[in-house]
């Protein structure tokens, strides 16, 4: 087995040669301008530029649907181990516990694992990350080791509050790393997203509901309490028909908006424009919050406006799980004619299209970002909501005349234990 120092020079070879391969292959070196135009992105320096070349590759997808990393893996003509490691890598935050020789000891803020992580370059490098600072960073896994490929920021250790909201970004993101290294949280969203298909299913007898975005919000809280206190209710009113289906480009919530957290389960009335909005249940992932989801069915019945831009969206976004393109080509017989025309491609079969546009799904370990937020303690806890309590855990108490244990500094009869 390579030792660390080993697989440290490997990892940064495999760079090299996937930058030069984006340079020297036609349609991917065509792809990334594209890229940096529909982006509007300019560079600078030669350093500015290399972060963005760096970025498109680990991060994006190409114009097609397929990953930058996915289409080297093919192209490449060899079986790369580091390759598929850097498919897996992902970028969260980590609290260091402890300063090793060679690394760091860490809690993923994201999963609660705890873990070492050996960076990329010499400790003495990095001597401005103490004891429990937070790293935001990239890892991936080696032959059981966990190396930092980019620490992009050192967040300090009194700023709980930037580092937990910098996590519950990239969790959004990337839902797989809210379990990793956690196979107790994996078991419990496995168990969460059957419980969301079963409340979904008593509470709207379908597997998706379609309103507006006015309404979107308060159709999900409506479900949301129904799942928390069974309470079954005429949800009617909250159901609204667009004036007419069509696909528009809609601005994204901003994630340096502090706001972004309560947006991401919601937000949708803030939207000038009147869209539809579906809510999704997928049986094995959770619910899914879809905007122009009826849109989508509707691309297969009639021509609507933005068509081809709503096929390639619903064919190449994470955020749109394989089950929603698996029940419109059972339900459509001109689904893959309408797909094919759209998006310029010749798919025969559902199984080709996730090939080539879904490949992160292609492990069934991937849950909705709505189903890992409902789980998430640190989600919960910025949102002002109470923390799970330790059943086991005994109430403290305090005599009258004594301080409270609630740390106001007051004495017990005076504070807590007033009305007692």
């Amino acid at each position: 087995m390579p030792t660390v120092v080993e697989n440290l020079n490997l990892i940064s070879k495999t760079m090299e040669n996937i930058l030069d391969f984006i340079a020297s292959d036609k349609e991917l070196s065509e792809d990334f301008q594209q890229y940096l135009e529909i982006n509007n992105i300019e560079t600078d320096s030669e350093k500015e530029f290399n972060n963005i070349i760096i970025q498109y590759a680990l991060d994006m997808k190409m114009q097609n649907g397929l990953r930058v990393l996915e289409y080297y893996r093919r192209n490449n003509n060899s079986y790369d181990e580091i390759v598929d490691s850097l498919l897996n890598s992902f970028s969260s935050v980590f609290k260091v516990n402890k300063i090793l020789s060679n690394g760091f000891d860490v809690e993923c803020l994201t999963s609660n694992a705890n873990f070492e992580i050996i960076p990329m370059v010499k400790m003495n490098h990095l001597k401005q990350i103490g004891k429990y600072d937070y790293i935001q960073a990239r890892i991936m896994e080696l032959n059981n080791t966990l190396y930092i490929l980019e620490i992009y920021d050192v967040i300090s250790e009194y700023d709980v509050y930037r580092a937990s909201i910098t996590a519950i970004r990239y969790m959004l993101q990337n839902p797989r790393t809210a379990y990793f290294k956690n196979d107790k949280k994996r078991q419990e969203l496995e168990n969460s997203a059957k419980e969301f298909n079963e409340k979904f299913s008593e509470c709207f007898g379908n597997e998706y509901v379609v309103t507006t975005n006015k309404y979107a919000d308060k159709l999900i809280e409506f479900f949301n309490v129904y799942r928390l206190e069974g309470k079954k209710e005429d949800f009617s009113l909250l159901i609204e028909k667009v004036p007419e289906n069509k696909f528009i480009k809609i601005e994204e919530f901003n994630c340096d908006d502090d706001t972004f957290m309560q947006n991401a389960i919601g937000g949708f009335s803030s939207h000038k424009e009147i869209y539809d909005v579906g809510l999704w249940m997928d049986k094995k992932r959770g619910l899914y919050i879809v905007p122009f989801l009826e849109t989508f069915f509707k691309c297969f019945e009639q021509d609507i406006e933005g068509k081809a831009d709503c096929i390639k969206e619903f064919l190449t976004s994470d955020k749109i799980p394989p089950s929603v393109l698996k029940y419109a080509s059972e339900k459509y017989e001109n689904f893959f004619d309408v797909v094919n025309t759209c998006f310029k491609t010749k798919f025969n079969n559902l199984e080709e299209i996730l090939f080539n546009t879904k490949t992160s799904y292609l492990d069934s370990g991937v849950f909705s970002p709505v189903t890992v937020l409902f789980n998430s303690e640190l989600f919960s806890n910025l949102l002002g909501f109470e923390e799970k309590e330790d059943e086991n855990k005994e109430e403290i108490k305090a005599k009258r005349n004594e301080l409270c244990p609630c740390g106001s500094g007051l004495k017990y009869k005076k504070c807590c234990g007033k009305n007692s």
